[in-house]
């Protein structure tokens, strides 16, 4: 069996380079529509479906703006023909930090300006560390302090200026195609808020309901069909299984109507808003769940 383990290991070493190709982004302006079904503690589904047009072969995709609080190991990828062979969540944002961080033991330009007579001057200093300060080389002499600006030549491949998923796929089907992307993410809350008017002899009141959304993921879900779920999900084998059931029927059963609509689903209860609404990222949003006038005490 020795010998038959480590050819397989070979031809799979052989044949992974073939599978690199140009990236194709796929930007949140190519979505189609998105679900968002929230559950209790911290925890949310999302489907996004997006539609693409690729050829036949190996790409890799650029999946933008997705959750910054996904969960990695959750992401399901639906298309037809379409064979994902790895996925990546690139989560290292692009920022000034960040960049110099990329650029220790690389070359940049760094740009003097005279304070006297406004004049610039540019040389060429090695990142030695971006730690704890900056640390840099310029020629035979150490500097520990940035007295101008850094002038990068390009900004490496693995930063990124959205929160992305990157998949390596072959397309099997050419042409204009769908692809959905499902998956668990933290930074979405719901919970239900309640403000009753009463009569001047406290006989009877006015009620209205309120769902307060919380959106902390580090993105915005524009025109979204919202679902909301109360009971406890436990996403643990069986309980897990039930749990993504449970979106993916949630997310299909939205329609167009003006209120929440309230139906029990196993033993949680299921709430639907019946318009698409746009969920914006660090947004507290109330949406109407009910209204009652002159309810008797």
């Amino acid at each position: 069996m020795r010998p038959t383990l480590t050819l397989m290991l070979v031809c799979t070493l052989i044949a992974g380079p073939a599978l690199a190709a140009e990236e194709r982004i796929v930007p949140a302006s190519d979505r189609k529509a998105i679900g968002v079904t929230i559950y209790n503690h911290d925890l949310a589904l999302v489907k996004d479906r997006r539609s693409i047009d690729l050829g036949t072969g190996a790409h890799t995709l650029a999946f933008r703006e997705v959750s910054a609080r996904i969960r990695p190991e959750t992401v399901l990828v639906r298309a037809d023909g379409l064979r994902v062979h790895e996925q990546n969540f690139e989560y290292d944002l692009l920022n000034p930090q960040a960049l110099l961080r990329k650029y220790v033991g690389r070359e940049v330009t760094l740009i003097d300006r005279h304070p006297t007579t406004g004049e610039e001057k540019a040389r060429q200093v090695r990142v030695l560390s971006a730690g704890d300060g900056v640390v840099l080389q310029a020629g035979d002499r150490i500097e520990t302090e940035i007295s101008g600006r850094l002038v990068y030549p390009d900004v490496p491949a693995n930063l990124r200026d959205r929160p992305t998923l990157t998949m390596a796929v072959d397309n099997e089907r050419a042409g204009q195609q769908k692809v959905e992307v499902s998956y668990l993410t933290g930074g979405l809350s719901w919970r239900a808020d309640y403000v009753a008017e009463l009569n001047d002899d406290d006989s009877r009141l006015d009620l209205n309901g309120w769902v307060t959304l919380t959106n902390e993921s580090g993105v915005s879900y524009p025109d979204a069909r919202l679902q909301l779920v109360a009971g406890d999900v436990h996403v643990v084998e069986e309980a897990g299984r039930r749990f993504r059931t449970l979106g993916e029927d949630a997310v299909e059963m939205a329609a167009a109507a003006p209120e929440m609509r309230e139906e029990s689903l196993f033993e949680y209860h299921l709430y639907t808003l019946e318009r698409p609404t746009t969920i914006a990222d660090n947004q507290k949003k109330q949406v109407a769940l009910l209204q009652a006038a002159d309810v008797t005490c």
